[in-house]
């Protein structure tokens, strides 16, 4: 369903000191079920960068999940 709830998730590698480190980041954010990659990308790369100050590199996966109801 497009109208489905999710938190996106991803790999991505940045620089610190001019070495190439990886991390994941899980959004916890609540978004729409977006279905092309480069809009997913996008929104996480933002938020990566306003919620740690690190720019995104390159993703090594970009994806969601559903919210889990509690």
């Amino acid at each position: 369903m497009d109208d489905e709830k999710v938190h996106l998730k991803c790999g991505y590698t940045y620089l610190r000191k001019g070495v190439e480190k990886s991390a994941t980041y899980i959004s916890p954010k609540v978004s729409q079920n977006f279905t092309n990659p480069n809009v997913i990308a996008n929104k996480l790369a933002n938020e990566i960068l306003n919620a740690t100050g690190r720019t995104v590199q390159k993703f090594l996966f970009v994806g969601k999940e559903p919210v889990k109801n509690e």
